[in-house]
Formats: C-alpha cells, sequence, structure tokens
C-alpha cells in the first residue's frame, strides 16, 4: 500500500500494527549492531523484503531480546503492509494471536469459534501475501521449535525471540545470539533512564564536569554489578526513581542480599544480580502485594484475568494474607498498583489483567522454593485452589468457552497437571473436552496426550480420573480422524474400567457410549447397536429420560440402525428422540439439528427424497443463519445436503454443492479424513450423473485407495467406494473391471450383512448391468430376478430402488427372450413412476425411453 509523501517520494503506510506490538521504547539504548544483523539477515539476497527464511534471535532470559524485536518493528514499519506481535510460549498463546490476527485482517469465511481451522485461514492468507504482500511477524518467547514450527508461514519476514539456542536443527538457519549488553551501553542506559545518574549541563553548575565524571563512575560501578543484563539494568533504574535510594545504598543492599539467579524452564540460568535486585524491591512493599506476587510467580507469564484471580467464594482456603488480596477487586487492585510501582508488574485497566514478566517470574518462583519450599507449597497450591474454582463444569456449552479460556493457559505453567486434587483434574479434563467439542482438536489432544502419559506415571494407568481423561482424549482422536486409534484407547479403558469401577458409573457408562461410536467407525454396525441397546435402559434408569446422554445413546442407537439399512427402526427412534429435545432444547441447537438430520437420512432411505431434501435444507439454512464455524456437523450436512439435491434429481446443484465441499474438508480437515473421504465417495457420482465420466474415473480411483489405507479393504464404505467407482468404470467402455469391483463389493457386503441390506441390493442391481454389457444376458437376469426378489421383500412396493430393478430387469428379459415378461414388468415400473413423489425423476424418464437405470451407494456417516 503506497501514498505520496510532501516531496513526491512514495511512501509506505503500514496496514496492520499488532496492539500487542510493545510501545516504542524511549530509553531504548544501544545494540545498534544487533539491529544491523537483523536487518541484514532478513533482507539478504532479497530486493524485495518477501520470503525469507524465520530469523531466530536467541539468548538467556533477560538479555532484551524482546526490547530488540520490538525496535526492530518500529524502525521499518515504513517497509511492510502488515505487522504482528505473537505470543510463542505454546500452542494455546499462539493460537490466540493468529486469530487475532485473523480477525484484524477480515479473511472471508474466518470464523474465531473455529480455533483449528481459523488459525489454518490466517496462515493461508500469509502464505499466499493475500490481501497483505509485505508482512512481518513477531514470535515472542519461543518456548518449543517443534510446537513454534507448525505455525511459521512461508511469503514474509518471521522473527523468534527465545531462550532456546537449537533453532538451527528445527529452522535449518543460523539465528542471531543475544547476549548482554556491552559495559558502555549499559551505562549510557542507567544514565538515561535514573535523574540523579543524568548529565549535568555545563551552564548549570560551576563542578558539572567533576559531577558527571563522579556520575559517570557511580552509574558503571552499578552497571558493573547488574552484571550489564538488560531486564536487571531495567528494574535497578526503576527501584531507584520510585524509592529515592542512592546509588550507594542500592549497591550495598544489593551485595547484602544477593541470590543466585535461577533458571527459566528451559533452564537457562541469568546473571546473580536480577534476583537481587528484585529482593530489595520486594522489602519495599507491603505483605499482601508481596502474596499476590508469588501467587502470580505460580502462574502463566500471560495476562492473568482479574475474573480468575479475584474469586471470593474460593478465598476462605487460601493463605494469609492472600485470602484478603483475593477477597474483592479493591484490595486486589491496590496490591496490584503497588506491584506495577516498581515495575515488577504489568498492569492494565483496558484489558482487566495482570502480568507478570516471564523472567521475573520465573526467578521468583524457582528463589521461593528455594528458600522457603513450604510456602512455594503453599503458593502453588493457591494458583492450583484458584483454576479449579473457575470451572463452570460444562464443557459442552457455548457460554462456558470464555471461561475456560481464562484458565487453560495456566494450567501447566502453574504445574497443576501434577496436582491430585480431584477439582483440578477435573478441571482439566473438562478442558480437554471443550476444546475438541468446540473446533480444537489439535489443541485438545496437543494439550491433554502428554499430561494423559503424565497421570498414568504418577497416578497409575487404572486411576479413575486418568481413565476419564482417556476417555476425552479418545473422542479428541475420532474427531481429528485417529479413528483406530481412538478405538484401541476407549478398549483398553473400559477394560479398566471394568476392573475398577461399577458398571453405573458415570466415567464408564460415557466409555461405554463413545466406544458404540468406535465399533461404527469399525463397521460393526450390529456390535455397536447390541452395545447401545444395552446402554439406554441403564442411562435411562440413572439419569432420566430427557437426560442429554439418553438422547445421545437414543441417537447413536438410530445411526446403527441407519446403517444396517432398518430405516424404519431408525426413523421411530430419531423421531422419538427429535421430540424429546425439542421439548427441553431449541430448534437451532446442535442436538436438535443432530436428531433432524437423523430423520432425514431415515426419509433418504426409505425412498421419501423430496421430504428428505426438504428437511436437511431447512437444517443447512439454519446453520448457515447460526454462522456457526465449519466443525464437523455442518460439514457434514452439507455433505448431505448434496446428496439429497442429486437423489430427487437435481444433478447440477449437487454436483455445485459437493464440489464445494469436498474441497472445504480437504482444506480444514485434511484430504485423508475419514468425513473427507466420505465426501469425495458421494462426489464420484455427482460426476457420473453429470457425465463427466473422466473425473468420476479419476476420483474414484483415488478415494478407493484412500479408504483402503485408512480404513482397510472390507469396510462398508471402501466397498461402497468400490461400487460407485464400477459404475463409472462401466460407462466408461471398461464393464469387465466394473464386474471385479462390483463383485468384490457383493461379497464383502454379504458377508458383512446378508443379502437384504440395501447396500447388497444396489450391488447386485449394477453387477447385473456389468453381467448385461458382457453380453452375459442370462447371469444378468438371474443378479436382477434375484435383486427385485429380496426389494420386494424388505422394501415398500414403490421404492425407487425397486423401480429402479424392475426397470432394468425388464430390459435383461427382452434381452433373454422373455419379451412377456419384460413387457409387464417394464409397464409396472412405469407405473409405479407415475404414482411415485417424483414422477418426472431423471430414473422416471430413462425408465420410459428404455435406457438402463444406475443406483449408487452413500457412505455410511458413522
Amino acid at each position: 500500500m503506497v501514498e505520496t509523501g510532501d516531496e513526491g517520494r512514495p511512501q509506505r503506510r503500514l496496514a496492520v500494527w499488532g496492539r500487542e506490538i510493545p510501545f516504542r521504547n524511549r530509553h531504548f539504548t544501544g545494540r545498534e549492531e544487533e539491529l544491523a544483523e537483523l536487518h541484514r539477515r532478513l533482507t539478504e539476497d532479497s530486493t524485495v523484503l518477501l520470503d525469507q527464511p524465520p530469523l531466530p534471535i536467541h539468548g538467556m532470559g533477560g538479555v532484551g531480546k524482546t526490547e530488540i524485536a520490538a525496535e526492530y518493528a518500529h524502525r521499518h514499519r515504513d517497509q511492510y503492509d502488515l505487522i504482528w506481535w505473537v505470543r510463542a510460549e505454546q500452542d494455546e498463546t499462539i493460537i490466540n494471536s493468529l486469530i487475532a490476527l485473523g480477525r484484524k485482517m477480515r479473511l472471508p469465511h474466518f470464523r474465531t469459534d473455529d480455533r483449528d481451522t481459523g488459525t489454518e485461514i490466517v496462515l493461508e492468507a500469509l502464505v499466499n501475501q493475500d490481501p497483505y504482500e509485505r508482512w512481518l511477524l513477531i514470535f515472542d518467547d519461543a518456548q518449543s521449535a517443534t510446537v513454534v514450527s507448525k505455525y511459521i508461514p512461508e511469503g514474509g519476514h518471521v522473527i523468534l525471540t527465545s531462550r532456546d539456542q537449537h533453532w538451527r536443527r528445527a529452522l535449518r538457519v543460523e539465528g542471531i545470539e543475544i547476549g548482554e549488553f556491552k559495559p558502555e551501553e549499559t551505562t549510557v542506559f542507567l544514565r538515561k533512564r535514573v535523574p540523579v545518574l543524568a548529565e549535568v549541563a555545563m551552564d548549570d553548575r560551576p563542578d558539572a564536569a567533576r559531577e558527571n565524571e563522579r556520575r559517570d563512575a557511580a552509574a558503571a560501578e552499578l552497571a558493573a554489578e547488574l552484571g550489564h543484563l538488560p531486564l536487571a539494568a531495567e528494574h535497578a533504574a526503576a527501584y531507584l526513581v520510585e524509592t529515592g535510594t542512592s546509588v550507594e545504598e542500592y549497591v550495598r543492599l544489593f551485595r547484602r542480599n544477593a541470590h543466585e539467579l535461577f533458571a527459566s524452564e528451559v533452564n537457562i540460568n541469568y546473571p546473580q544480580t536480577v534476583t537481587t535486585t528484585w529482593s530489595v524491591s520486594l522489602a519495599r512493599i507491603s505483605r499482601e502485594a508481596d502474596a499476590l506476587f508469588k501467587l502470580l510467580a505460580f502462574l502463566s507469564a500471560e495476562p492473568i484475568s482479574e475474573h480468575l484471580l479475584v474469586q471470593p467464594t474460593a478465598t476462605a482456603n487460601l493463605p494469609v494474607p492472600l485470602n484478603r488480596v483475593l477477597a474483592g477487586r479493591t484490595e486486589f487492585r491496590r496490591a496490584a498498583r503497588e506491584l506495577g510501582r516498581f515495575s515488577l508488574l504489568k498492569v492494565s485497566g483496558t484489558r482487566n489483567v495482570v502480568q507478570l514478566h516471564r523472567v521475573v517470574r520465573a526467578v521468583t518462583k524457582d528463589r521461593l522454593a528455594r528458600e522457603d519450599p513450604d510456602a512455594a507449597e503453599r503458593f502453588r497450591d493457591a494458583a492450583h485452589l484458584l483454576l479449579a474454582a473457575s470451572d463452570p463444569g460444562t464443557p459442552h456449552r457455548d457460554d462456558s468457552e470464555p471461561i475456560y479460556q481464562l484458565s487453560l493457559q495456566h494450567i501447566v505453567p502453574s504445574d497443576a497437571h501434577n496436582s491430585a486434587n480431584p477439582p483440578v483434574r477435573r478441571l482439566i479434563i473438562n478442558q480437554v473436552e471443550r476444546l475438541y467439542v468446540h473446533g480444537g482438536t489439535k489443541e485438545s489432544l496437543g494439550f491433554g496426550e502428554p499430561i494423559l502419559r503424565h497421570w498414568r506415571n504418577r497416578f497409575g494407568a487404572d486411576d479413575k480420573q486418568t481413565l476419564a481423561l482417556a476417555v476425552q482424549i479418545g473422542a479428541a482422536m475420532r474427531t481429528g480422524g485417529q479413528w483406530e486409534e481412538a478405538w484401541k484407547l476407549h478398549s483398553d479403558t473400559l477394560a479398566r474400567l471394568k476392573g475398577t469401577v461399577a458398571e453405573i458409573d458415570p466415567v464408564y457408562l460415557t466409555c461405554a457410549r463413545v466406544y458404540g461410536i468406535d465399533l461404527r467407525l469399525l463397521g460393526r454396525y450390529g456390535d455397536a447397536l447390541e452395545n447401545d441397546l444395552a446402554l439406554l435402559p441403564v442411562y435411562e434408569r440413572e439419569f432420566g429420560l430427557d437426560h442429554p446422554d439418553t438422547l445421545r445413546v437414543r441417537n447413536n442407537i438410530g445411526v446403527s440402525l441407519r446403517c444396517l439399512g432398518r430405516f424404519d427402526d431408525a426413523l421411530r427412534y430419531d423421531e422419538e428422540t427429535l421430540a424429546e429435545r425439542l421439548r427441553t432444547l431449541a430448534p437451532n441447537e446442535h442436538g436438535t439439528l443432530s436428531s433432524m438430520f437423523g430423520k432425514s437420512r431415515d426419509l433418504r432411505g426409505l425412498g421419501h427424497y423430496e421430504e428428505s431434501l426438504d428437511l436437511i435444507r431447512e437444517i443447512n439454512e439454519t446453520l448457515e443463519s447460526k454462522g456457526g464455524p465449519w466443525h464437523l456437523f455442518r460439514l457434514l450436512v452439507v455433505i448431505d445436503f448434496s446428496v439429497a439435491l442429486r437423489y430427487a434429481g437435481y444433478y447440477n446443484e449437487a454436483f455445485t454443492q459437493g464440489a464445494a465441499n469436498l474441497e472445504r474438508h480437504r482444506s480444514i480437515l485434511g484430504p485423508d479424513h475419514r468425513q473427507t473421504l466420505q465426501a469425495a465417495t458421494n462426489l464420484i457420482n455427482d460426476h457420473r450423473v453429470n457425465e463427466d465420466l473422466t473425473g468420476a474415473h479419476r476420483l474414484g480411483e483415488q478415494t478407493l485407495a484412500a479408504w483402503e489405507k485408512i480404513a482397510g479393504p472390507d469396510h462398508p464404505n471402501t466397498l461402497s467406494t468400490c461400487s460407485n467407482l464400477a459404475t463409472a468404470l462401466r460407462m466408461r467402455g471398461n464393464p469387465k473391471r466394473a464386474r471385479e469391483l462390483n463383485e468384490r463389493a457383493l461379497t464383502g457386503f454379504c458377508e458383512l450383512f446378508g443379502d437384504e441390506h440395501p447396500s447388497t441390493l444396489v450391488t447386485m442391481h449394477n453387477l447385473a448391468s456389468d453381467l448385461a454389457m458382457l453380453g452375459e444376458v442370462k447371469l444378468a437376469r438371474q443378479m436382477g430376478e434375484r435383486a427385485l426378489e429380496i426389494s420386494r421383500s424388505y422394501r415398500r412396493p414403490q421404492h425407487p430402488s425397486t423401480l429402479a430393478t424392475m426397470a432394468n430387469l425388464a430390459l435383461d428379459r427382452r434381452a433373454d427372450g422373455d419379451v412377456e415378461g419384460a413387457d409387464l414388468l417394464r409397464e409396472e415400473a412405469l407405473a409405479g413412476y407415475r404414482a411415485s413423489e417424483l414422477p418426472d425423476h431423471p430414473h422416471a424418464r430413462l425408465a420410459q425411453n428404455q435406457g438402463r437405470l444406475n443406483l449408487n451407494l452413500e457412505p455410511m456417516h458413522d
């Protein structure tokens, strides 16, 4: 973005400037060599300032890495369209920063509700340099190369600040190591910052030269005592200015109270003097401020909400005087302002948060643990108590999401994952659940899996809360497409629960319920149905008929019945569940829409194509009006909407919806996610009915290979893809391979479900067409006769698939010389179409013209 300056020279106008970027430090001193090297490395061999490797600047805590990065941003802001600051301590803070950037960029299709998707959209926009061509991201305090490297885009400039020196291995680039101030830089900084050390103008006093020499010597002595560590110099300067203490007295106090500076979480040691500087400052503050300071040291270095800290109902069990500080806002804010006076705490009235500098936090926490382990344990327990007290206990509710966000980033830094306190552990379990429920599947697993491993070691693999966490980790795995891992985890967890708790225990029942979903993912629909039918009376007795979990079990029974082709039974369950949910939930809530979705699929299975389309259209419109994120359910609804359009005969619209949704699935879930493959399997048929046989063939081969790899060669969805691909191949003139695929599918379906299942009947129908094209007329007729007999017995007489089988069999009877039988059957089929819900359906017209009808299979939605 370019504007013209006063002299006609082009000047860049920065479009996006992150609010987290620190204000320019008017006391910034020195670092000219580091800044010049930073600029040279970022622009090396580049004439357009674009697409350089990320550049880490590393060194021990307190050397001023953040200040250097901020100064670089301010100095070179005219070279960029976008500059954004990313807090990079952990996944949560990185994602928070990128989500905030997405809001600022106003990207199309961007939603803050779905964090995984939102992050991917932002990174893709940066890679594409759209809408901002020249950009700079600053990842501040990057703790882990493995974590941060996932979020580093190409296409612009990236600076990382970190205490870790091992970035070369992760990023294949040499960083810039930042050391302490040069001695003269520390002296200059102190003289600029502290009035009693400032240079005296020669005209102000006759001994100005001598006084300047004295002040310079005092600043140099203090700088040496501080070890030239910028953060130590900043705190010393703040203390001197605030208290009016002389430099000589400060040095005396400093030498008397010297402590070793402990390392941060990554074990990087700091100069001795910084700890002493904070000890001196704390000697001048109240007991209440001191208690608050120590408490904050056991939380994250990220901004801490006042709402998390001030919880009057939780203060009774807090140690004195901390219970007084957190009893109300007035007491808390007084202590916070007192800490802010000495630069020990940042207080933001705008955001209603406080923040302890990460180095101050680490050193204070380690010093307290060394000097007073009992006190450290009390403050750690207090932090855990506040975190647990903040848990609303409702991870599924949308209105609980902001509350959970307040505590998540503090759990690991506070060592809460090591706590044996049941409410603290329950908070962690709920955090894992709410993350994947609200679209943060990767975040849920990244947070929860290491804790699960830790709990197994600390509390044992059979500990009840460890098992409860395993249930939620498994559910997150399944949501993220790791269905086999989820099944293995839930199987192990269920076996352990059976040995440790009663079978009416809520954790056991939850695990048994989600285990039924795992069984369906394996294609074991009968086992899943048996599992859920056994659970339903227990849920009804223990929780009640209208409890959300009871209704989830009923919903799952409907899904299993539908997968087994028992659409009448599924419809009965789904309609009863829908009625109950409408009684307790709003029409647009997820549970209600889920039951409507099941009913729509039941109706389609029963051949009521128009009614099914009306219902799925209503669901889709509701989700669009809510403007929700593209989570799994919303994506699934669009799959079904396109399928319903095709079944109802709207082929062009079905293809448009299906193609767009497949790309959306690939972008959001990835190309190998099961639901992505479901979308692809359906789109094979959309290509075919729109006469794009090449596209149908290509997509079919790709999708079949993917299903075989992910679900195995005998999974029902793999077999469905075989059948759909076979039809495309036959229509392209390759009936031999089509027959091979359909015979494979038919054998598989018969072994899984028997002859009566809809998938078996569709495959028989299509195989008869393969045989007819190969000239094997009698075999084709025999297959058609068998399919029609079974279809008439297990479907209603006017079911569209039964009519299609009649129409094709009429052709095969005629080819086999049975003209009379062919005419009778054709007339019956045409009469059925005339009396059907869709008399002008493309199948009806094709049957009238004596064309051959193809049926398709949609994959099971588990």
